[in-house]
């Protein structure tokens, strides 16, 4: 089998989409607050409590990390 390489014009091809980047990375981050919650929300209370937290706290948490 033979395979062809074609070169694209000049710079084309090499530079990366700025925003397809941020798209990724926040839907990424999307999923790593999603998995913090729902670790964090299947913790007893008792085990919340130990960490300083009440289930109000929670979302919060998910999103910015304990303060």
């Amino acid at each position: 089998m033979t395979s062809v390489a074609m070169r694209l014009p000049s710079g084309r091809g090499k530079r990366r989409n700025p925003f397809l980047i941020d798209l990724a990375t926040a839907i990424a981050d999307g999923f790593i607050m999603a998995a913090r919650y729902q670790h964090l929300s299947r913790m007893s209370d008792a085990e919340l409590a130990g960490l300083g937290l009440n289930r109000e706290d929670l979302p919060r948490v998910a999103i910015f990390g304990k303060r």
